[in-house]
């Protein structure tokens, strides 16, 4: 474990090029299927709105499998095996640019131990995707290449009209990269951060600690979270279980996206944000409270992996990047 976080200590993270007019992209799903084949059909007639040619993975769309009760039996996209293929296609296959999965659910873990972090390093790409996908994010950052945590196309045409947060996805694949200000919010943490962006869905995140493709071990790290449907004693005993492990030492600052439809049972805190304010307060770094992105009405692209500076004071937060 020692050498694991030495090793992380010296990796340089790239950025993948930015796409231009005319890239394949591929759309796989390495989790769940989609089972909308119309939403993916709208999706892929976004992409090509943004000039981008979509290919299709072989297992993406599956119709569902029922009981004779009609509960769900399976909700994979294919066999371990031919989501594998999928994956590996989209990113050994030089025709293809960018990788942006379909949608998230369960199952990215399954892969990753069948995923050398090779895979990622030869073949920088930039993979777009949040919730169960922050397993290959997560991956991809060990392996010292940058992805975004954002929409996936099975949201691209889940709406009427121009959607801004698929929108800025686009807007940063082809490299225009916003500067985000969020408005105050009474649990933030006044304070100035420098480091690695790291993170994505917390339950998802929890289960790499420890693991090859953990990314708590980089030096100087932002770290963000976001989570859906979760009880507040999980988000405790997750963030409690990081700094009793050791995985906040390398935290200089933190950013709380949406905690969309948590902490019901609040446990004495007026919401999850005091919670998890409280609990991070002793590590003396900033904190920035609801971040608009996650599982809820909002969600705005981050780019993994990237050197950033956050700054929190009492008129809100500001997330900058700092790539060259």
């Amino acid at each position: 474990m020692k050498l694991l976080i030495i090793l992380l200590s010296l990796i340089s993270i790239v950025r993948p090029p930015y796409l231009k007019p005319g890239d394949k992209v591929a759309v796989i799903s390495p989790s769940y299927a989609i089972t909308d084949s119309a939403a993916l059909r709208r999706g892929c007639e976004v992409l090509r709105s943004w000039g981008l040619e979509p290919v299709m993975g072989k297992h993406v769309y599956l119709d569902p499998v029922k009981d004779s009760c009609g509960r769900l039996r399976n909700v994979y996209a294919g066999t371990l095996e031919e989501r594998l293929e999928d994956i590996r296609w989209a990113y050994e296959a030089d025709s293809i640019k960018a990788i942006i999965c379909s949608r998230g659910g369960y199952g990215g873990i399954q892969l990753l131990p069948l995923l050398p972090l090779s895979t990622y390093s030869d073949n920088p790409k930039w993979l777009v995707g949040y919730s169960d996908i922050t397993n290959f994010i997560a991956a991809s950052t060990v392996a010292g290449v940058m992805s975004i945590h954002g929409n996936m196309v099975g949201a691209y045409g889940d709406r009427k009209g121009p959607d801004e947060y698929s929108e800025a996805v686009r807007e940063m694949l082809f490299g225009r990269l916003p500067g985000y200000s969020v408005a105050h919010n009474e649990h933030d943490v006044p304070g100035h951060a420098e480091g690695t962006l790291i993170g994505g869905n917390m339950i998802t995140l929890q289960a790499l600690l420890g693991s090859a493709y953990d990314p708590t071990g980089l030096d100087d790290v932002i770290l963000f979270f976001e989570e859906v449907e979760e009880s507040m004693h999980a988000i405790d005993r997750i963030v409690n279980a990081m700094a009793v492990q050791g995985k906040l030492r390398n935290v200089r600052g933190i950013i709380l996206g949406e905690m969309h439809k948590c902490g019901e049972e609040l446990m004495l805190y007026k919401d999850v944000y005091e919670a998890l304010s409280q609990i991070t307060s002793s590590l003396g770094v900033p904190v920035c409270c609801g971040f608009p992105a996650g599982h809820g009405e909002h969600n705005m692209p981050l780019m993994m992996g990237a050197r950033v500076s956050l700054d929190v004071t009492g008129e809100g937060s500001v997330l900058t990047y700092e790539l060259q």
